[in-house]
């Protein structure tokens, strides 16, 4: 597969432009549904990026449901129309202009999530939930353990809404949550707040649930401000 390096104005984000290089790709009749993915170090070099960023951007294709993994083949699962969709969905997780929008719905939606989970969850329930926090505080790099935790105590609410809108919102802020990761002291402090927030969950405390996802909340916001502090415009 020939990939054309798409010119840009301005640089973009990595996984914007693994993404905007195989949509064209696509377009273009040079990779097909059901097609692998040349190998990382061949498509790190015609993007002209790293084998790492290239991996980063793979994963969050593979979340989205773009690229799946057959043992260590990369496939190509989705076709263009729902490529466009998931650029879309990636334009907004880096749009200054969103971030507010994203705090808002979790906020309101979070912390009732985390009080149902409260009332609901099953001992399988709690299980997951244990495994995501340790999968996150194992490894400081994992972001998508973050991601995970959220959706599995979505789940443990047992609202099918809920859990699906979670799930489609951890999407949309997926880039954001990696750019946090490489802020210093971010990992652990979410870490502690997942570990809080599980604890006090597998209690069966619903209040001090939802007070603990209000402050976790708390400290994502405080890093979106600090980032705006330091740069003048948001992260």
């Amino acid at each position: 597969m020939e990939l054309e390096k798409i010119q840009y104005p301005v640089s973009p984000t990595v996984p914007k432009l693994v993404l905007d290089n195989l949509l064209a790709a696509i377009e273009n009749g040079k990779i097909r549904v059901g097609q692998e993915l040349p190998p990382e170090r061949e498509l790190a070099d015609k993007l002209g990026i790293s084998r790492n960023s290239l991996r980063e951007s793979l994963s969050i294709l593979n979340f989205i449901g773009i690229v799946e993994n057959r043992g260590n083949r990369k496939v190509l699962v989705k076709n263009a129309d729902y490529f466009r969709k998931a650029n879309s969905l990636l334009e907004l997780s880096y749009s200054p202009d969103t971030f507010t929008d994203f705090m808002e719905f979790r906020r309101t939606n979070e912390r009732e999530i985390a009080r149902l989970a409260c009332q609901r969850a099953t001992e399988e329930d709690l299980e997951r939930l244990r495994k995501s926090v340790e999968r996150l505080e194992r490894d400081e790099t994992d972001y998508l353990a973050d991601v995970q935790f959220h959706v599995d105590l979505a789940c443990a609410s047992h609202n099918t809404i809920f859990a699906t809108m979670l799930d489609y919102v951890n999407c949309l802020i997926l880039e954001l949550r990696m750019r946090f990761f490489e802020r210093e002291d971010y990992h652990g402090k979410t870490a502690e707040a997942h570990r809080r927030i599980y604890e006090a969950v597998k209690a069966r405390d619903e209040e001090l649930a939802v007070y603990e996802m209000g402050r976790h909340l708390k400290i994502i916001e405080n890093y979106e401000d600090q980032g705006t502090t330091e740069s003048g415009v948001k992260a």
